[in-house]
């Protein structure tokens, strides 16, 4: 593609990715759904059910009292004809009425195939285009790495339903970058097949129901930050293998997946699922009160297997199990999400024992301008305070949503302590800003800071000072049309005088997305 024809095309689909679901951990009985055109009335979500926070996706468009899509086989879909991220969380069964087409791209959406309306083919796109500027893309960790790129990711999506309990999932992609000055490898991957997958549902009763996803598939879990999508480059997390959800509604879920990474690599239908590594957990949600009220309670388990593990002073094989629970739940404008995850497991010979704490919440005022939003996070992983001692206490998480701090995604969820206190907007009615500083330190002094995409040592800060540096976030979404939206992300790394010292140096970021999806 010319510069000219992709400048045209940007021009002419100027937004950011349309609303991604923030994965619920929770279970509940949904609201029935609302019409597609309530649903475009109102395309934010009011900030009290659902708190739009720094470095997580964009809100799902909808108006209050539609259904919140659960990214799991057979959970609940989105808003009927409203574009997700997610995109096999959509739902265009309504269009099997013909009055209820409102654009000729729907007709793409609901194709027929014999006399039962649920039996039918949908056919989306989406064109992405993200602009983003780094001062220092490693953090000074690899010398003079100013870079300013332009990324393209193209999909072409078919989904196919055969009754209530059939459904054969397809997603086509290319993903270039454009104008580099040195390649980053998750922005390259020419056509392949991102997603391909298999539903087969087993009802059991009137509200509990099994289904069974063999194939290739993208896995957010719970709160989709442990185990998240990587969706500020173009190329997401993708699994291979089986994944089964057994849902009661309104009492539990339970959701369990035994896969394997996929590669990336730059040539067109060459990914593979990785030999060296393998995924395997169960994740289980309870319905909001219960067994706590007002909350829901999770529990998850997970194992990771790599060959290619890297700390501070090792590189080896490593299995390392995490444990942990989570409570979340929104009550009288408070809003509240907590989990904490212990590790096991061994590494290069060394035992694994590894903690982490996540912690977010805030009020949202009942009344006032711009309904804001008080809110904080505070986060603690472990670091390895003795590296002869043999045991490794360093945490890793499983496949971290790396954009948590900001969308630059520079520091990773190791031997990291973060406090982010923010104020959340929304000055119109598809318009929402996000703004604070986040304070980050390390937990131990005997430990580096690791790098966001790879967990891979980034910069070991001399001297006995914690304190790493300051992130000042600015953050604002906007969708423009159920299929168009924006985002904007600006962030200033402010290094500390250790950071420095160890080799870091401060930095800018500002990204600029604009996504068009049918």
């Amino acid at each position: 593609m010319g510069r000219g024809v992709i400048a045209c095309t940007l021009f002419a689909f100027a937004t950011p990715a349309l609303a991604e679901p923030t994965p619920p951990g929770t279970v509940a009985d949904r609201a029935d759904p609302a019409t597609t055109e309530d649903a475009a009335a109102a395309q934010l979500p009011r900030q009290r059910d659902a708190p739009l926070l720094v470095g997580a996706p964009p809100p799902v468009p909808g108006a209050p009292g539609t259904p919140i899509p659960e990214p799991v086989p057979g959970g609940t879909l989105g808003p009927p004809g409203v574009p997700q991220g997610l995109r096999w969380t959509e739902d265009w069964s309504f269009l099997a009425d013909p009055s209820k087409r409102t654009s000729p791209l729907e007709a793409l959406r609901y194709i027929p195939l014999g006399s039962d309306p649920r039996s039918f083919l949908s056919i989306g796109g989406e064109i992405r285009y993200n602009y983003t500027y780094f001062s220092a893309l490693n953090l000074g960790a690899k010398g003079k790495d100013t870079l300013s790129t332009l990324q393209q990711r193209l999909r072409l999506v078919g989904d196919l339903r055969i009754g209530a309990d059939l459904r054969a999932f397809v997603e086509l992609g290319d993903n270039r970058e454009f104008f580099d000055t040195f390649a980053t490898p998750p922005n390259r991957d020419a056509a392949d097949i991102m997603q391909a997958f298999v539903d087969v549902t087993v009802p059991l009763t009137a509200n509990s129901k099994v289904t069974l996803r063999p194939g290739r598939f993208e896995m957010p879990i719970g709160n989709g930050k442990q185990v998240g999508l990587r969706d500020g480059v173009n190329v997401r997390y993708i699994y291979q293998g089986i994944r089964g959800t057994y849902i009661n509604r309104g009492v539990v879920r339970i959701d369990a997946f035994a896969v394997k990474p996929v590669t990336f690599t730059p040539g067109a239908f060459d990914d593979a699922p990785e030999k060296t590594r393998h995924f395997n957990g169960v994740y289980i949600a309870t319905a909001p009160s219960l067994l706590v009220p007002s909350l829901g309670v999770d529990l998850f388990y997970y194992d990771l297997y790599r060959e290619n593990a890297r700390y501070v002073t090792k590189i080896g094989t490593e299995s390392r199990r995490s444990w942990g629970v989570r409570f979340a739940g929104r009550t009288d404008g408070f809003d509240y999400d907590a989990e904490g995850t212990y590790q096991t497991g061994s590494f290069a010979g060394e035992r694994i024992r590894a903690w982490g704490v996540l912690l977010e919440g805030g009020y949202t005022l009942p009344s006032g301008p711009a309904a804001p939003r008080l809110g904080v996070r505070a986060n603690v992983f472990s670091g390895d305070n003795n590296a002869a001692d043999g045991t490794i206490q360093t945490f890793a998480p499983p496949f971290p949503r790396t954009p948590l701090y900001s969308d630059a995604g520079w520091l990773n969820f190791s031997n990291l302590i973060d406090v982010f206190p923010s104020v959340t907007l929304k000055p119109a009615k598809r318009l929402v800003v996000v703004a604070g500083p986040d304070f980050f330190w390390r937990q131990t002094a005997g430990d580096g800071v690791y790098a966001g995409p790879t967990n891979f040592p980034l910069i070991r800060p001399v001297g006995k000072g914690r304190f790493v540096g300051t992130n000042y976030n600015l953050q604002g979404d906007y969708i423009f049309t159920k299929n168009i939206s924006f985002r904007l992300f600006y962030t200033h790394f402010n290094a500390s005088e250790g950071f420095e010292r160890g080799g870091g140096r401060s930095s800018d970021y500002f990204g600029l997305w604009s996504d068009f999806r049918f």
